[in-house]
Formats: structure tokens, sequence, C-alpha cells
């Protein structure tokens, strides 16, 4: 009810393979860890949009913002890349 930072960490520079954010729920955590990475070099550009999803996601549990395409399962070799 009263989320705490549990911890935090900083990669100067991180891509992803397909070169967009990965912004999703740690998998196996019963969506109580939220992650965001691979901004490959641009992500400063959407810091304060990506705050606030993030802010959602670890207060509200979800986000009002289409985040579909940045989510982990899109690397999934399960997941339909039409729907990517």
């Amino acid at each position: 009810e009263n989320p705490q930072l549990v911890d935090r960490a900083t990669c100067f520079y991180s891509n992803s393979t397909d070169k967009d954010f990965i912004i999703d729920f740690l998998p196996g955590t019963d969506q109580k860890v939220v992650f965001a990475a691979g901004f490959s070099g641009h992500g400063f550009k959407f810091a304060p949009v990506i705050g606030k999803i993030v802010l959602d996601m670890t207060t509200l549990g979800n986000t009002g913002h289409p985040i579909d395409f940045l989510r982990l399962g899109r690397f999934s070799k399960t997941a339909n890349p039409k729907e990517v």
C-alpha cells in the first residue's frame, strides 16, 4: 500500500535486440517489480514519460500508456511478429 524503493541500477548504455525499450514487470515477481531497460542510447529523451509509466505500473499495477510493444514477451519464440 505504501511502496518503498528497494533498489535501483543505472546503466550508461544498453541495447535491446530490436532497439526499442523494454518496460515490463519482472517475471516471477507477481507484478511487484518493474524494470525499464534497453534504451539504446536514446531513452533520456523519453525520461518524463518513462518515469510516468513506471510510476503507474508500480503504484497502480498498470498504465494507460500503450506499451504492449515494449513488453518483454515480444522476444518470446512464441510471440507473433505482427503483434510486436
